[in-house]
């Protein structure tokens, strides 16, 4: 149920007061999207977290016993959603928790097997937790897929959505994207992978959007090429050419050799490598040369865009990269004694002259901040060799402050950012204390980076998903100015004009996806609405009221990770406790897990404390039963023990009843509890003799004894 609204705040039970400026687009998708498994298609900064807030919170409202799961490709962006829910709806700290795969998954299991309402997580640590049978979404009303553009072939998504529809007995997805593609299979395979009924889709001219969108100006700015480009590309086009026309003249591709493309070359591979499979190993020679071939023409075709679209410097890093290769790849080694490639490197230390896009940027950022000091730009390149490169010489203009942002992997001399890391400099952005962001794609899906008022392509993509999520970066919160850079190339302009057609393609695929679609069997009708009383409702109010807000950071998502260890170590000392007690038989996992429930721990932290039991080699579990090692397993005899003493350092203990002797502290490996006045216990050790007095040493304490 959605509330009727004000005239500018949408009011529901579970939303905050003045939280959500009312928009009737958003009303209306939330309501569709609350009947069927529902794809969202909505331009960047129009608010698809909301409308996911909206419909969870009727879930939530509804349904007391039912959970939601939000799940987003990447830690940073799911913790970004936390937050905004929280934001949002009327949540309390104990109903919302983060599930990433730096926790352990003992953890996780925990939160899975919990009571918490809204669980945000990654798509990668959800399907993994489903795979080892730690989660059950049968109790989930509603998942959503943020960034669904992903869920095609094995991405986790696609497990995931398949795994909810068959435990859930009435299912309901939520897809949100800004760009699902302009490949109408593309689009179908997504809507069948999440099990899609409807597709609701806003573009800038639906006049119920309209007033919400800031206008973004966008430029494109082609830029010659110096005429030293012509000369250091000669010799690429030259061995290019040769592998291209060896690969035409043996019937591998049949274009002319101008006309041959990236995609033909990649087609050309996967075919022979096909025939490689399929021919006699004394007839390979010439598939083998043809491989050869092909993958030089590939990495010359890659050479070629690097210089005419980016310049010298990532051509070089990219050289040496291959250079560093030609041991373990005899391709290479052949491309590096071609004596095309050794004029091509005399050239390279000739003419270092930087591309003309990066004097182009420079103005443009200059003239930016000398009129808005405030601004934020961010700088979007395809390659991180280019975004080092523009971070050193953006750095040199006054008022820049300029940082990186790439993702974790880490590559040949080029280290990574963690996440955590990643989460700093985009704070650093925000904040103003860095007002230039040059980013690799990382940064094109999803993040919030509402401040910036400023974003250049360095180069076209000729993905329209990309090009979408680029451009959607600025013009949230007020007008935004966009420029793509394409130099005149054959790589820049094809990629120029291929965004612009699969936009509108995309548009137009989007618009009739619904005729194609039809409604999933459930297992059973929807269920009768448990809603919370309004007395439930107030309760939640005082509670939030008293609430310090908790801002969701890492640091404080380590630090339940740590209570949740710390709880591990309390039911381990309980667990051996009780193992003692029923000593070497050991005792029904069930009855352990039972017993310490009742002491207020839950199954997962139980399951925790028994395994490090067994991985410290304390304990065994088979059968269904568990057990401390004892006997030879732990090694030494086995004794009875009566404590009659207990001396600073030292007891005075009697064994089997016969013999009386000391126990020094150091000889002692037991737990501590059972060193106490008159307790009995059977123990693992030895029996020796210092100075004449008969002592004992205790390798491990078995079972207590009780009179």
């Amino acid at each position: 149920m959605l509330g009727k609204g004000s005239p500018s705040y949408i009011e529901h039970p579970m939303v905050r007061s003045s939280a959500v400026e009312f928009r009737l687009y958003q009303k209306r998708i939330a309501e569709k999207a609350r009947e069927q498994n529902t794809l969202v298609i909505l331009p960047t900064a129009l608010g698809k977290t909301v409308i996911s807030a909206l419909v969870a919170a009727d879930i939530l409202y509804n349904y007391r016993d039912k959970r939601v799961l939000v799940m987003a490709p990447t830690r940073p962006l799911a913790m970004q959603h936390l937050e905004s829910f929280v934001k949002v709806l009327k949540l309390r700290d104990e109903d919302v928790s983060l599930l990433t795969g730096k926790m352990p998954a003992d953890y996780r299991a925990l939160i899975w097997s919990g009571k918490i309402r809204v669980i945000f997580a990654t798509p990668q640590v959800v399907r993994n937790d489903l795979l080892r049978c730690r989660l059950s979404l049968k109790n989930f009303g509603l998942l959503i897929f943020d960034e669904c553009h992903r869920a095609v072939k094995n991405y986790a998504y696609t497990e995931v959505a398949r795994r909810y529809i068959s435990e859930s007995p009435y299912p309901l997805i939520l897809g949100t994207t800004a760009s699902p593609g302009s490949d109408p299979k593309r689009i179908k395979a997504v809507c069948d992978s999440l099990f899609i009924e409807r597709v609701e889709y806003r573009t800038e001219e639906n006049a119920d959007v309209r007033p919400y969108l800031h206008p973004i100006e966008v430029e494109w700015r082609r830029v010659p090429l110096p005429q030293e480009y012509t000369t250091l590309a000669r010799p690429i086009k030259l061995m290019l050419n040769s592998k291209l026309e060896w690969l035409r003249s043996h019937g591998i591709i049949r274009r002319r050799i101008e006309y041959i493309t990236r995609r033909d070359l990649l087609e050309a591979g996967e075919e022979l490598r096909y025939r490689l499979e399929e021919t006699p190993d004394e007839e390979r020679g010439v598939i083998y040369t043809a491989i050869v071939n092909q993958s030089l023409a590939l990495t010359l075709f890659h050479a070629l865009e690097l210089l005419e679209s980016q310049g010298v410097n990532t051509l070089k890093a990219f050289l040496g990269r291959v250079e560093s290769q030609r041991s373990e790849k005899r391709s290479y080694a052949r491309l590096l004694n071609d004596p095309a490639y050794l004029q091509l490197k005399k050239n390279l230390d000739a003419f270092d002259v930087d591309h003309p896009k990066l004097s182009l940027l420079k103005q443009y950022i200059g003239d930016q901040l000398a009129k808005n000091p405030d601004s934020r730009v961010l700088v979007f390149t395809q390659y991180r060799d280019t975004a080092s490169h523009l971070v050193q010489q953006l750095s040199k203009i006054a008022g820049t402050r300029v940082e990186r942002f790439v993702g974790q992997a880490s590559r040949l001399n080029d280290k990574g950012l963690t996440q955590d890391e990643q989460a700093k400099r985009l704070k650093r952005f925000r904040g103003g204390f860095t007002n230039v962001l040059v980013a690799t794609s990382i940064a094109e899906e999803g993040l919030d980076i509402p401040s910036v008022d400023f974003v250049i392509f360095y180069e076209p993509v000729p993905s329209e998903i990309r090009y979408i999520q680029r451009r959607g970066r600025t013009g949230r919160w007020a007008p935004g100015k966009v420029v793509i850079l394409a130099a005149d190339s054959k790589f820049d302009l094809a990629y120029l004009y291929a965004s612009r057609r699969k936009v509108q393609r995309m548009r137009n695929i989007a618009q009739s996806v619904n005729q194609k679609l039809k409604p999933i069997l459930r297992m059973r009708a929807r269920p009768e609405p448990d809603r919370m009383s309004p007395e439930e409702l107030k309760l939640r109010e005082e509670e939030i009221a008293l609430e310090e807000p908790t801002p969701v950071t890492p640091e404080t998502e380590e630090e339940r990770v740590r209570e949740f260890n710390r709880g591990v170590e309390r039911a381990k000392r309980s667990l051996y406790s009780k193992l003692l007690e029923v000593g070497p038989h050991g005792a029904k996992v069930e009855q352990l897990v039972s017993d310490l429930e009742v002491e207020g721990y839950q199954l997962p932290t139980v399951n925790a404390a028994l395994e490090d039991l067994v991985r410290e080699g304390q304990a065994l579990r088979r059968g269904g039963k568990a057990a401390l090692v004892t006997g030879t397993q732990a090694g030494g005899k086995s004794y009875e023990v009566m404590v009659e003493r207990i001396l600073p350092g030292e007891a005075v203990v009697w064994v089997n009843g016969k013999w009386r002797a000391r126990l020094a502290a150091e000889d002692y490996d037991g737990p501590a509890q059972v060193m106490r006045k008159n307790s009995r216990f059977r123990a693992v050790g030895e029996l020796y003799r210092r100075d004449g007095v008969l002592c004992l040493r205790i390798r491990q304490v078995t079972q207590t004894l009780h009179d």
